[in-house]
């Protein structure tokens, strides 16, 4: 049964406030076990004190939405090759009408304006930021202290992947017909915060640009 988060705006809207636990409760608990301050862990995560210039933030900026449009421009193809070339193919398209059902749906419908303008706010202050803090900068920079980076990124995205397509909560069928395309999104957001320097800045920006994009077309 497919799950439309999307079908109340307004409880969409609430929703997207819980993903502030991904930067609350991960910082918490390592703070306790690594004995540092939830300040410190915030730190790690890319939540520190910006000291670079003007121009090179801008550059970040300019170079997050620049990727979001692209990641918007590719996506559509990125779907479709792991849906219907390599699912369909393998299971049948019996298979990809279950897993479709199965969905987590969370673009909204009938949006008022005010809904609208809320809503991408929340996708730039909240859902990109409090993602990439986690699934970026918390995941792999812990991972990577004790493993090499390569399977840092592929640890991170496959939690990425799992965090939208939930087991447990979603069918056997919807994780098989939808784990590639948000893995795939995964790494191309890890690369992103490693060619970055591990800034949050321009994944983030990538992140709520393309979920913008989404919405509003």
């Amino acid at each position: 049964m497919t799950i439309n988060l999307g079908e109340n705006p307004w409880i969409l809207i609430l929703l997207i406030f819980l993903e502030l636990l991904l930067i609350i409760i991960p910082g918490l608990i390592a703070g306790k076990v690594e004995k540092t301050s939830f300040q410190r862990q915030l730190n790690e995560m890319g939540f520190r004190k910006n000291t670079n210039p003007f121009m090179k933030n801008l550059s970040k900026i300019t170079s997050g939405i620049g990727i979001g449009f692209l990641f918007f421009l590719i996506g559509g193809y990125i779907l479709f090759f792991f849906k219907y070339f390599l699912i369909e193919n393998l299971f049948g398209t019996e298979f990809i009408r279950q897993g479709e059902k199965g969905a987590i749906i969370t673009t909204p419908i009938q949006l008022s304006l005010i809904q609208i303008i809320i809503l991408i706010i929340l996708y730039i202050t909240i859902i990109g930021i409090c993602e990439e803090a986690f699934f970026r900068g918390f995941i792999i920079k812990k991972c990577e202290k004790k493993i090499h980076l390569l399977y840092s990124v592929i640890i991170s995205s496959i939690c990425f992947a799992f965090y939208h397509v939930p087991p447990f909560i979603v069918p056997l069928k919807t994780i098989i017909t939808y784990f590639g395309y948000y893995f795939t999104f995964g790494i191309l957001l890890a690369l992103v915060f490693i060619y970055f320097d591990y800034s949050l800045i321009p994944c983030s920006i990538a992140h709520s640009f393309f979920n913008i994009l989404i919405l509003l077309l």
